[in-house]
């Protein structure tokens, strides 16, 4: 049998979650039109890495990108784990930034 207080010393204690990667990227919001009249809404963004834009792209939640003007912009990005029972990671855009002069 459990002591009484075992379960308040069982607590689990929030922390950060993981950043597995930090990365200066661009994304390039990717959109559509609800109904033929509808305003246009943002379904993702397309994440291109420095030195990557020939491979595949990876895609950033709309909720997880800081608002920006335009259709495109450079942010840096981190790959965190996702937590939540979830055991893949996701990216998530830190703050807008210049772009890199080889850009």
């Amino acid at each position: 049998m459990l002591p009484p207080r075992a379960p308040e010393r069982a607590k689990t204690h929030a922390r950060k979650p993981r950043v597995y990667r930090r990365a200066i990227a661009r994304l390039t919001r990717v959109q559509a039109q609800d109904g033929p009249a509808g305003a246009l809404r943002t379904l993702h963004f397309l994440l291109h890495e420095q030195g990557a834009l020939k491979g595949r792209a990876d895609y950033v939640e709309p909720t997880h990108v800081p608002l920006f003007e335009g259709e495109v912009a450079w942010f840096e990005v981190e790959r965190v784990e996702r937590g939540n029972g979830h055991t893949w990671p996701w990216w998530r855009a830190i703050r807008q930034v210049e772009p890199p002069d080889n850009a």
